[in-house]
């Protein structure tokens, strides 16, 4: 009896982690920075996400605008499918954004503007997907496209660190 019980209480918690994720359709009615943005979907109500599995520079650092240019010119105003994967300590929900079948968390690392946020990714991100976005970011960095012209670009997460408190 006892293992019958742990087993339907392993399933039942398996079951209740995947319930965390689910969708979001909506317009894309703002873009803050090059991994955040905000939707009103379909009941019109608006959420704040902030892109799962990248890390975009902050805006005070070099490309931080370009990259949110980049995201804006691909999603504002536009129709897009947030995939929620988590909520941050800013009450923003993580997402994997689709524009149709489009990746556009890929699509920031693709272009040059993201780095892949491997720390987070790891055991949360598919092995597919995880290796397609490592992929995504060597060939931004081999030919050197968006923040990748730096020869020693800053990561965001270090950026963060070093100016803590400013």
């Amino acid at each position: 009896m006892f293992r019958l019980c742990l087993v339907f209480f392993l399933l039942t918690a398996c079951r209740a982690g995947e319930a965390t994720q689910f969708l979001i359709n909506g317009v894309v009615i703002k873009v803050k920075d090059g991994d955040s943005l905000v939707i009103r979907d379909d009941h019109n109500q608006e959420h704040q996400l902030r892109l799962a599995f990248i890390d975009a520079p902050e805006y005070s650092q070099p490309f931080g605008n370009e990259a949110r240019r980049n995201l804006d010119s691909r999603v504002y105003r536009k129709r897009v499918q947030a995939q929620v994967m988590d909520s941050d300590r800013y009450q923003r929900k993580v997402v994997v954004l689709h524009q149709g079948s489009t990746d556009i968390n890929s699509e920031q690392i693709k272009a040059g503007f993201a780095w892949h946020y491997q720390h987070f990714a790891k055991g949360k991100q598919s092995s597919a997907d995880f290796e397609r976005y490592q992929s995504l970011e060597q060939q931004a960095r081999l030919a050197k496209i968006g923040l990748w012209q730096d020869p020693r670009p800053l990561p965001p997460w270090d950026y963060r660190k070093a100016n803590k408190g400013n």
